[in-house]
């Protein structure tokens, strides 16, 4: 489905390992996960993989952190310079402490042993476990099987399946599955960077009355959102959602049933 060099376009920092499983597998495993049915489910499948991975530089998380750090990235574990110090550099300890108790991470140790790995990042002893049964992999005894680049994508994939997060692809909802994977919106815009990335690299034969640039739809989204038609992400991707929106908007303004066409655009000034 991807070529290398199409990979390469995407991830240009990516070892050649990783680009080659990656192409090599790409097929099969996106095919058994749905990625290939729609476009958006392909592109935010990418983008949150480019974020996650630092564009497939698939690695363990980097706990060793210093104390303005600590208090950026949990300002509710560490609201002061006194409360981070302890855990300043302290990798091992960090890991056990925000960790520890949660996510399945019950034993003493767990927290930092079951830290971020792999092209999803997954965290936590559920996470290793889930994902392990999904791909056929003992994760949850060798947790570094993340980090090789022949298990890297079906664990992605597999992470993918467990969360379901299709579903929010196809509403075209990059807010709400940046929040499913990361539990917030940390590094949403470095997200949207990758988005824009994929789709200009990964062109996608979409059906639809009319064929308009990324940054024409995102106008059409946001004349929508104005209106208080559209509550997904502005992201280009005529989705569910903004073909809701297109329909309401029609039926609103009593133009004929259709989809995004000329007489759209003239009612949102476009």
């Amino acid at each position: 489905m991807l070529s290398i060099s199409q990979l390469r376009q995407i991830y240009p920092q990516a070892e050649q390992a990783h680009l080659e499983a990656f192409a090599e597998q790409g097929a099969a495993l996106f095919r058994r996960t749905g990625l290939d049915a729609f476009r958006q489910r392909c592109h935010f499948f990418l983008a949150q993989l480019g974020h996650e991975s630092n564009g497939l530089q698939a690695g363990e998380e980097n706990l060793n952190y210093s104390v303005p750090r600590l208090m950026q990235v949990w300002p509710g574990r560490f609201p002061t310079p006194e409360a981070a110090q302890p855990y300043a550099f302290q990798p091992e300890k960090l890991g056990n402490f925000v960790y520890g108790g949660r996510m399945g991470n019950q034993q003493p140790g767990d927290g930092h042993r079951y830290r971020g790995r792999g092209y999803i990042q997954l965290t936590g002893r559920d996470a290793y476990q889930q994902v392990g049964r999904r791909c056929g992999l003992k994760l949850e005894e060798q947790p570094e099987l993340a980090l090789q680049p022949r298990h890297a994508l079906a664990i992605a994939c597999g992470f993918w399946e467990w969360k379901k997060l299709n579903a929010l692809c196809d509403q075209g909802d990059f807010i709400g599955l940046t929040k499913r994977i990361n539990g917030g919106l940390i590094g949403l815009q470095d997200r949207y960077d990758w988005l824009d990335r994929v789709q200009r690299a990964v062109p996608w034969q979409d059906p639809g009355p009319v064929s308009l640039a990324i940054e024409d739809i995102k106008a059409v989204q946001q004349g929508l959102k104005e209106r208080g038609l559209y509550a997904g992400s502005i992201d280009g991707i005529l989705g569910p959602l903004s073909r809701q929106g297109i329909a309401t908007l029609r039926a609103e303004e009593k133009l004929p049933p259709g989809g995004l066409d000329r007489s759209v655009l003239d009612v949102l000034g476009l």
